[in-house]
């Protein structure tokens, strides 16, 4: 889970420096401190969206192991990042393609036992048939991960507000959720033992840190003259209103 950050962050510069990052993660092969953390802040930051995919076609077991297949082998054997053109399409778009290819690399080497040679056509068409990926069905899963992360984000932040309060109430994460989407500022006004228009201005300030939060996680995908839109389509991809046009 995040480190409560210490200020809200302005998710539009301060993590303008994203693309230099994953250039040093593609250096994770080497013996380089510096390129090993990146990596390893690049695995941590995309483990979840990776695992739900391939957790969505495979056993839990399964999908644990080729999740950690797909990092150690795809990304860092084949040197993938090196590939990596922010001016040939979005992170979201490579991600989707990386995974593609893994998944039909693991469903090439998981019937290769039993191929016969003297039926390489077949096979080939066989592939060709075999379906692909659902590109709707990964961004929902990649969406999902992100919105994941801000959530866990702001309940990290929020969680030692809630407890300061005269009830000294203990909010997981399921509960501040129902809060965001209820919006039921009586409840929350009666569990921490507040005014009503506190509790109002409580979800209020708790959308803007979400959105902040997400964007935040948007921003680490894109360059920063794309942030906006990107968070457009992830908002989409969630069904819910971009915090341009949403009433926080």
């Amino acid at each position: 889970m995040p480190e409560t950050p210490a200020k809200k962050p302005n998710a539009r510069i301060a993590l303008s420096t994203h693309w230099s990052e994953l250039k040093l993660a593609a250096q994770a092969a080497t013996a380089l401190p510096e390129a090993r953390a990146a990596f390893q802040g690049f695995c941590e930051r995309y483990w979840s969206a990776v695992h739900s995919v391939l957790r969505s076609r495979y056993g839990e077991a399964q999908a644990q192991d080729l999740t950690q297949q797909f990092f150690l082998k795809h990304i860092i054997e084949r040197e993938a990042l090196r590939k990596l053109d922010p001016e040939r399409g979005s992170f979201r778009a490579w991600l989707y393609t990386a995974l593609s290819r893994f998944v039909i690399d693991e469903w090439r080497c998981s019937t290769s036992a039993a191929r016969d040679h003297r039926l390489e056509h077949a096979l080939d068409e066989r592939i060709s048939s075999t379906p692909s990926m659902s590109v709707s069905s990964y961004e929902w899963h990649y969406a999902h991960a992100l919105a994941e992360r801000a959530l866990a984000a702001l309940h990290a932040r929020w969680a030692p507000k809630f407890a300061a309060h005269r009830n000294g109430a203990t909010v997981d994460q399921p509960i501040m959720v129902s809060w965001l989407v209820d919006r039921d500022a009586q409840r929350i006004a009666e569990v921490l033992g507040i005014k009503l228009d506190n509790a109002r201005q409580t979800v209020r300030r708790m959308y803007v840190d979400l959105w902040q939060l997400l964007e935040a996680e948007v921003a680490q995908t894109v360059e920063p003259e794309h942030v906006a839109s990107e968070l457009d389509e992830i908002c989409h991809i969630l069904g819910v209103q971009s915090p341009r046009t949403a009433d926080a």
